[in-house]
């Protein structure tokens, strides 16, 4: 006697498919979370590198330190590029440099907001000495 099973390899595969679909799913997120790290990682390296460049400048140029003070609004000359390079770089990127020319103290404040995102903030502090 032959006992007749219909539709039961149907069901299999259908369970099937809606694990499948639910790790495609959970693989998705999980690259989209990637993604979103890996933003962040790298506006958070150009901020370094543009702080970093903009104090080995002033290193070079340290009779002159003065003229690398900031506050935003029109850059002095000296740093239009820079600050123009801040801006290209990160997202509603801004910069201020708070210079005390009398210890050759420098602060190099670097600003950002990912789109969607909080704000940021890289601040990073010298000493800068004439030999």
């Amino acid at each position: 006697m032959r006992v007749a099973v219909r539709g039961m390899t149907l069901i299999e595969v259908l369970v099937a498919m809606t694990i499948f679909a639910f790790g495609i799913l959970g693989m998705l997120g999980m690259q989209a979370r990637a993604i979103s790290y890996y933003s962040d990682a790298k506006n958070r390296t150009d901020a370094v590198l543009l702080s970093e460049a903009l104090i080995n400048d002033m290193w070079v140029n340290r009779t002159n330190l003065a003229t690398y003070a900031y506050g935003g609004g029109a850059a002095p000359t000296v740093l239009v590029g820079w600050v123009n390079e801040v801006q290209t770089a990160l997202p509603n990127g801004a910069a201020t440099v708070a210079v005390t020319p009398a210890t050759g103290t420098v602060q190099v404040t670097i600003t950002w907001t990912p789109p969607n995102g909080t704000a940021h903030q890289h601040s990073e502090i010298a000493t800068i000495q004439n030999p």
